[in-house]
């Protein structure tokens, strides 16, 4: 037995350690849910479950099969200036990327989603507190992106994934993925920046 009273790591750890998160996210929500707490239900020793999956995020990431954290994918793209076709880009090529059926893990993950409201509610969780929460660049206080340009940048990404991978509407699903690209890359940096233009007496922009 483990110091700590708990069972070492095994064969089966990381597949306990999963069932426990998916347990926890669908009660608590992602934000809610804690290490400790997985690990108290999976019956291990929370350095155990830092071991395999090195955080929160992490988890996430390995219990919805998603083949990167999208935060990543962030990161990465805006690397240096804004750009929002490359951010686009990025987002797509992480469902495609060494995948032996590209965007399936997408279309899996949308089949949970639109079955299980617990999983929407933590999808939705883990894009604020995770993907954008605190990813620069917006024109919000301190150059975060706010909360109505993050939704709105959501849905671009996600409605592009969805033609895509989900219905297969053309021309999405057999265009490039610079190509998709490059149309909606500009509407995601008039987002982030709050520079897409408004009819007169809608109020402020989504960046606002």
């Amino acid at each position: 037995m483990s110091p700590a009273g708990r069972r070492p790591g095994g064969p089966d750890t990381r597949a306990k350690i999963l069932e426990a998160t998916r347990a926890e996210f669908g009660e608590r929500g992602y934000v809610a849910a804690t290490i400790r707490q997985v690990a108290r239900r999976a019956d291990v020793d929370p350095a155990l479950v830092y071991h395999y999956f090195a955080d929160k995020a992490g988890l996430f990431v390995a219990c919805l099969d998603l083949p990167a954290d999208p935060r990543r994918v962030q990161l990465q793209a805006r690397a240096g200036k804004l750009d929002g076709a490359r951010i686009a880009e990025r987002f797509l090529a992480q469902w495609e990327e060494g995948a032996a059926e590209p965007g399936k893990s997408f279309v899996t993950l949308t089949q949970a989603v639109s079955s299980a409201p617990e999983v929407a509610r933590a999808v939705r969780e883990f894009l604020t507190e995770r993907v954008w929460a605190r990813v620069p660049g917006g024109n919000g206080a301190g150059g975060a992106v706010p909360a109505r340009a993050t939704a709105l940048v959501s849905s671009q990404l996600l409605g592009a994934a969805w033609a895509r991978y989900v219905i297969g509407m053309e021309p999405f699903a057999s265009a490039t993925r610079a190509e998709v690209a490059a149309w909606i890359g500009p509407t995601i940096e008039a987002y982030i920046t709050g520079r897409l233009g408004r009819p007169a007496g809608l109020g402020p922009g989504p960046g606002s």
